[in-house]
């Protein structure tokens, strides 16, 4: 049988202490600790300094589908840690704010929002379960927003330009990752001081596609790595690139927690956040069957807390807690330990997924680049 190591958080080595040093080395004023290889390399100044986000390319995938002397691996400083969740919503705002999930109160994918009474997709603006409920206002803009790193070191240091490189979902996004780097590369070879992050969504959406160890999972990772190696030979001597990721994944089985008519007695509002870091809302009075009947059906296979003692245990991060985390949180959070997911609303066809407690999902390189 597959093991799945449990592993926590350190936020003392992980995304958010990446983007954390960056804003210190501008000047701004943040409280966590730099990570020291990152320092030594700011240190030497380049003009152009460039954060580099792959979606979902944790140290498992690089070390099965990449050789030790491809750039990704060659290149690779040390292993550093997500933040808890390790999902795309809680992990990019943590690096775009240089705090922790419990600051930011970007938790996952399906957030409540009490005001609207609703278990709201985060970055698409509408009810997961009832999709067809589209909010005018953008709930994450209205209750959720923070200074953003390029803020925090345009106040520190006015004379850096900032500039975010996105795909096509966002407006002037692009269609492709090699139309980035075509942009990027006009960007550092402007005579002017400049810090640009880049985001794109691969290779996440063909893990979750295809699994990890998958041949499509191979192909994009090996495109990446490829456009990443010949762009190297193109920068000047003036720009230091510092590539991550957000957090990895690991190969999943669902499990149909909808058709659990048991614990859908049990529910205040239906479950949310994520498949493998799952919020559950209890009736008052229902709270010690539910514990029973949890523990009986999926203990095997989730670590449930309740929510202080989720808060207590420091997954979340530190610093002072954002409002909407406290609301956001149910009275307990179930977190897969192996390869399990819950199945919220319907049957999942990923392959793979992530926001568990597992080596896999929690470790992703921290890759620097210079000449």
């Amino acid at each position: 049988m597959k093991k799945y190591p449990v592993q926590h958080p350190d936020y003392e080595n992980s995304i958010l202490n990446v983007s954390s040093t960056i804003v210190q080395y501008y000047g701004g004023v943040n409280s966590y600790k730099k990570i020291s290889i990152i320092d030594e390399k700011l240190k030497l100044n380049k003009k152009h300094v460039v954060l580099m986000l792959l979606d979902g390319m944790g140290t498992n995938i690089l070390s099965e589908h990449l050789n030790p002397d491809d750039f990704l691996r060659k290149h690779q400083k040390k292993t550093i840690s997500s933040v808890y969740p390790p999902t795309t919503v809680a992990a990019t705002n943590a690096v775009l704010a240089a705090k922790s999930p419990l600051e930011t109160g970007y938790l996952g994918w399906v957030q409540y929002f009490k005001n609207e009474n609703t278990q709201c997709v985060v970055f698409l603006n509408h009810d997961f379960y009832q999709p067809e409920r589209v909010f005018q206002e953008l709930l994450r803009d209205k209750y959720l927003s923070y200074e953003t790193i390029y803020n925090q070191i345009k106040k520190a240091s006015p004379q850096v330009k900032t500039y975010e490189l996105f795909p096509s979902f966002r407006e002037n996004g692009y269609a492709s990752f090699s139309a980035q780097l075509e942009a990027l590369s006009i960007i550092i070879n402007q005579e002017e001081q400049n810090f640009t992050y880049v985001y794109w969504t691969d290779p996440d959406m063909t893990e979750h596609d295809f699994g990890i160890s998958s041949h499509e999972t191979k192909e994009v990772l090996k495109a990446l790595n490829d456009q990443l190696t010949t762009f190297s030979k193109t920068m000047n001597d003036d720009t230091l690139m510092i590539v991550i990721a957000d957090h990895g994944l690991v190969d999943v089985e669902g499990i149909d927690l909808f058709l659990d008519e048991e614990i859908e007695s049990m529910y205040l509002r239906k479950p949310s956040i994520e498949p493998r870091s799952t919020n559950f809302f209890i009736k008052p009075n229902m709270k010690k069957q539910f514990e029973i009947h949890f523990q009986q059906k999926y203990g095997h296979a989730f670590k449930l807390f309740s929510k202080d003692e989720l808060i207590q245990s420091n997954l979340l991060g530190y610093g002072k807690m954002h409002p909407m985390t406290n609301e956001c949180l149910g009275d307990y959070v179930a977190i897969a330990t192996n390869k399990y997911m819950f199945n919220m609303k319907e049957k999942s066809k990923f392959k793979a997924h992530h926001a568990g407690l597992t080596q896999g999902e929690m470790e992703v390189p921290l890759i620097i680049f210079h000449k």
